[in-house]
């Protein structure tokens, strides 16, 4: 009896370490798949920004706050990568002086790893572009640009960038929108449809080896989402346009945005290396930008910038004798006063019968109080680009012409949409686009299609810009608009004279509602 219990004893304690052995070699199995599911699996911080043309105080987000999240992410473990979006040489008060210039100097202390281009880095030319290019520390990237003299690239861009940090490699693919040429009057470049030219771009990424392929664009597209869809690209990074801000819809799955209320943010990125599939998965940490710190270093040089354009743009010139509105979604899409003052400017100091002022000119999006001062940073906020008047003689047929392009894309809030002064005119949106204008008064008479009239416009216009054709194929234009102040300039010299401005709504462009 003894010897049984003593064998039973025995072949429990066998049972006991038996299961110890197996309790650490399941443990050793589980770290071991752990540490090789570490060592599979890569991670990245991705901080994306801008649409930031203005450096002084932003309520969403300014340089001197991007600085200090830079910072702090550049102090944790896991590899960073800053790409600047763009969208900030221009428009504003201070590169209307020295054409973007302070932009790269900031962006210099922020060292980015690559910017890419929209739009606005076109605000004054190409050839300033290139000389950006070469003020930059940093590469500048735009995949569907093609200069014919070169036969490739425009100086100083590239078509397409690996960011490489650590082990990690991130392909950069950056496409321009096609409408840039026109709505900028862009001579020496093209802007080439971008679907063969990415499908070329992914298969050099993927020879390379890299380990996600990015896509950043600004015009949505469907066959982007199918790059996405069918893993030939991992995401794609988007400035979102200021007439999709607004639009509460659900963001693409796999497309992450910037906008003017949220300048920047903070992807951080896990994958695995080994995996076909790569499991990717992308968290965006909230970021509360009224309470992130502002770097001291970025803030004194903006500082510096802030103190020079003061002193330069501070003047008082007049006085609001009434509210003023020039927000974009009425600029671009009615009748507004600040847009009577200045084709009323421009009429008056061409002596012309007409004036015309594109809604693209007037970038404010500000309101001002009746009684509030007038400075000279508020005019060359509110007309930032370097365009002078001409004066061109058109018929009444090519006017009406004008007025139909001019209302052609209202749901779009574009840029082309016409300030008037001199004439009015009724237009319905019941008809197609160009057959919307219903009747034309040129000073308080019927257009006469026939007769030929004296018109104000921007040299901007006068080119073709916005797509105005119609005022290119103008014999009569005046060849002289080099020698013609700027329009801000007219504008502050109108101001002046007058000093107490009360301009208002007019019924110059009506909307036939019935």
């Amino acid at each position: 009896m003894f010897q049984r219990n003593k064998d039973s004893f025995a072949i429990a304690i066998k049972l006991v370490q038996n299961l110890k052995l197996i309790t650490i070699t399941s443990f050793l199995i589980i770290n071991i798949l752990l540490s090789i599911a570490s060592a599979n699996e890569k991670q990245l911080t991705l901080i994306y920004a801008g649409n930031m043309p203005d450096i002084g105080t932003s309520t969403f987000g300014t340089y001197s706050k991007l600085a200090s999240l830079l910072k702090a992410n550049r102090a944790e473990n896991s590899p960073t990568i800053f790409a600047f979006a763009g969208g900030s040489l221009g428009p504003s008060p201070l590169s209307s002086l020295d054409k973007g210039t302070h932009i790269i100097d900031i962006l210099n202390t922020l060292e980015p790893d690559l910017m890419t281009l929209t739009k606005r880095e076109f605000s004054y030319s190409e050839d300033e572009l290139i000389l950006r290019s070469y003020e930059a520390a940093f590469p500048i990237v735009s995949s569907n640009i093609y200069d014919p003299a070169s036969q490739k690239n425009l100086e100083g861009v590239s078509s397409i960038y690996i960011a490489e940090k650590e082990d990690i490699k991130v392909g950069f693919i950056s496409v321009l929108d096609e409408e840039v040429v026109e709505e900028y009057l862009l001579s020496r470049i093209q802007v080439l449809e971008p679907k063969e030219i990415i499908q070329q771009q992914i298969a050099y990424l993927k020879q390379r080896k890299v380990d996600l392929i990015i896509l950043t664009y600004a015009k949505d597209r469907d066959y982007y989402h199918t790059l996405i869809s069918e893993k030939q690209i991992d995401f794609a990074l988007r400035v979102l346009p200021t007439a999709e801000q607004n639009k509460q819809t659900e963001p693409p799955q796999n497309v992450y945005a910037i906008a003017t209320n949220a300048p920047f943010i903070a992807l951080k990125i896990r994958w695995d290396a080994h995996s076909s599939d790569k499991n990717l998965t992308i968290d965006i940490p909230k970021l509360n930008r009224s309470t992130l710190a502002r770097d001291q270093a970025t803030s004194q040089l903006i500082d510096e910038y802030n103190q020079r354009l003061n002193r330069l743009l501070n003047q008082q010139i007049g006085v609001w004798g009434t509210q003023i509105d020039t927000s974009r979604s009425l600029v671009r899409t009615q009748e507004i006063a600040f847009g009577n003052l200045v084709a009323d400017s421009i009429k008056s100091y061409m002596n012309t019968e007409i004036a015309l002022i594109n809604a693209g000119d007037i970038r404010g999006d500000r309101r001002y109080t009746k009684g509030s001062p007038i400075t000279r940073r508020d005019i060359i906020t509110e007309i930032p680009f370097r365009n002078t008047v001409t004066k061109i003689n058109i018929t009444g047929a090519q006017l009406k012409e004008a007025l139909e392009h001019s209302v052609s894309e209202l749901d779009q809030i574009k840029g082309r949409f016409l300030q008037v002064s001199g004439l009015s005119f009724t237009y319905t949106l019941e008809k197609p686009p160009y057959n919307r204008v219903v009747s034309i008064l040129v000073n308080q008479e019927p257009l006469v299609a026939t007769k030929t009239y004296s018109l104000a416009i921007s040299n901007y216009l006068a080119k073709g810009g916005d797509g105005y054709d119609v005022f290119m194929h103008n014999a009569n234009q005046n060849n002289n608009a080099h020698k013609s102040p700027l329009i801000s300039d007219i504008v502050t010299r109108t101001i002046q004279h007058m000093q107490y401005i009360s301009p208002s709504v007019e019924n110059r462009i009506v909307q036939d509602k019935q």
